[in-house]
């Protein structure tokens, strides 16, 4: 059974689910990255193992999210907790509890956008807990992706975002399992001009194990 929620943050899931959740970094709605991440979710649907155990698909619009960037305060390397209260504090526990994490941004200037760079810099506190505080609340195995779309032609211009997601999931405990990105994807609608990486997220989706 499939849920779609969108920062329905005191929604309650079925523990026996595994719980997917989607990380929307573009600043821009119905944009290249978002129409992939609408084909992962729509291959999730065709998904016969995972509507057959049971999964809920969570989506977390950054854009929407009310939050300060990290302000280097190192509140984190004392007890792990950010001393920030806004919408990351409920978007922490989804960090925590997710089976599979899906990531998406367009490249801005060779790396993520600025709203993902900022929720990034935010997940400093488990970069504590992991390296200065050696306490490890994450304790299952799973995996992720990277969704990214780029006008640049450069075969290097992903480079630098995958290195920063690949440094959020390694504080999570996920392992980067894959990426997706594509060149020449720069105007509103210029996905729709390449089917193959439509079909591709969507084979990814429809054909998933977690």
């Amino acid at each position: 059974m499939i849920y779609n929620v969108k920062n329905n943050f005191n929604n309650i899931f079925d523990k026996d689910e595994k719980l997917i959740l989607a990380i929307y970094g573009s600043p821009r709605k119905n944009g290249n990255t978002e129409e992939l991440m609408k084909k992962f979710e729509e291959g999730l649907k065709n998904n016969k193992q995972l509507n057959l155990s049971g999964y809920y698909f969570d989506k977390v619009f950054i854009r929407d999210l009310k939050f300060s960037s990290c302000i280097e305060c190192r509140h984190c390397s004392l007890d792990g907790e950010c001393a920030l209260k806004d919408d990351m504090q409920q978007i922490y526990p989804k960090l925590i509890n997710a089976d599979f994490i899906v990531v998406s941004s367009p490249i801005f200037f060779t790396s993520v956008s600025g709203y993902l760079k900022a929720f990034v810099d935010r997940c400093q506190r488990f970069w504590s807990l992991k390296y200065e505080l050696n306490k490890k609340i994450i304790f299952k195995e799973r995996n992720g992706i990277f969704i990214s779309t780029a006008g640049s032609s450069s075969i290097t211009i992903f480079d630098c975002a995958k290195k920063v997601i690949k440094e959020l999931f390694n504080v999570l405990y996920v392992n980067f399992s894959n990426s997706f990105v594509y060149n020449k994807i720069d105007f509103k609608g210029d996905i729709f001009k390449n089917p193959d990486a439509l079909n591709e997220v969507y084979e990814y989706g429809k054909n998933l194990i977690i």
